[in-house]
C-alpha cells in the first residue's frame, strides 16, 4: 500500500468578504504548492492582502487566467498583482462566494470568460509593473 505525504500549510486562510472583496488588487507571494484535500489536490497560493500574508486556493479558471496573462512557470508570478473577482454561486447547494483572478486590466465578460486589456498582447511576454497600479492597496 502507498502512503501518500500529506503537506499542511501554516498561515491563515483568506476569507471572501471579510479579508478580501470584489475588485481587490493582490499580490502573489510565492509559486504555490499543491495540497492534498477532502476534495482532491488544490492548488493554494501565499498572497499579500493589505500586508498580510495569507492562504488562498485557487480555482482551474483563476489558474488559467494567471498562465494566459503571465507564462505557465508560476515561479514567475510571483511578485505579480492580480484582480479579486467574487461571485456567489450555488456550490453543493448553498449559495456561496466563488473567488476568481485574473490580471489587474482585465475584464469578464457576460458568460463569465475573463478577456485582457484590447491594447495589450496578452501572453507570457506581459509584464505588469507594481507601478501601473495607481489605486493598488499595496502602494504606500
Amino acid at each position: 500500500m502507498q502512503i501518500k505525504k500529506k503537506v499542511s500549510l501554516n498561515g491563515e486562510w483568506i476569507k471572501s468578504g471579510v479579508d478580501i472583496h470584489d475588485g481587490d488588487i493582490i499580490k502573489i507571494n510565492d509559486a504555490g504548492q499543491p495540497v492534498e484535500g477532502e476534495f482532491g489536490t488544490r492548488t493554494v497560493f501565499r498572497v499579500d492582502v493589505g500586508g498580510l500574508e495569507k492562504l488562498l486556493s485557487w480555482n482551474q479558471t483563476s489558474l488559467n487566467n494567471c498562465v494566459d496573462a503571465f507564462g505557465e512557470d508560476s515561479t514567475k508570478w510571483v511578485g505579480k498583482k492580480v484582480k479579486v473577482w467574487i461571485l456567489k454561486m450555488m456550490v453543493g447547494g448553498k449559495l456561496k462566494n466563488v473567488v476568481y483572478l485574473s490580471a489587474p486590466d482585465w475584464t469578464m465578460n457576460d458568460d463569465g470568460t475573463f478577456k485582457g486589456n484590447k491594447d495589450i498582447n496578452v501572453s507570457s511576454e506581459v509584464d505588469y509593473p507594481e507601478n501601473n497600479l495607481e489605486d493598488s492597496p499595496f502602494d504606500n
